[in-house]
């Protein structure tokens, strides 16, 4: 988790739980609807189009390129499978990379593996890939 959306989840007047994104009633949305607001989210934050499919994906891609342990991976994406988690791992093992010192930097001193991830996705936000050279470069 980021510190923006740290700082933000703190200012909320209440604490909700269940669905993240719901009517405003708490009922869940349908597929529809949830693909409407992601695809809303996304043009507000000044992003491409993204459904959740994909952004699930890359975060599972990620995760496994910054080296989350499989079965942690398979927990978090909520596979009953190891093999159907086994498809990330095998997808980052073909795209190795060194990690880049900017997501090193963001892990810091964390001891903790999971947090440690975390960490290093949410500095990805400011890291920009070029495959072509095999390097990445900070953003703002």
């Amino acid at each position: 988790m980021t510190s923006t959306l740290l700082h933000a989840l703190k200012r909320l007047d209440q604490v909700r739980t269940g669905y993240v994104v719901r009517n405003l009633d708490g009922t869940a949305k349908t597929d529809g609807q949830c693909c409407k607001a992601i695809y809303r989210i996304c043009r507000r934050a000044g992003l491409p189009d993204h459904g959740w499919h994909t952004l699930r994906h890359s975060f599972g891609t990620h995760a496994a390129m910054l080296g989350l342990n499989p079965w942690r991976l398979q927990a978090w994406m909520g596979h009953r499978r190891i093999d159907e988690t086994m498809l990330y791992v095998h997808v980052a093992g073909a795209h190795h990379r060194p990690t880049p010192p900017e997501l090193l930097h963001a892990a810091g001193t964390e001891v903790d593996p999971d947090r440690r991830i975390l960490l290093m996705l949410g500095a990805r936000v400011g890291v920009k890939a070029d495959p072509a050279l095999g390097q990445v470069e900070a953003t703002a």
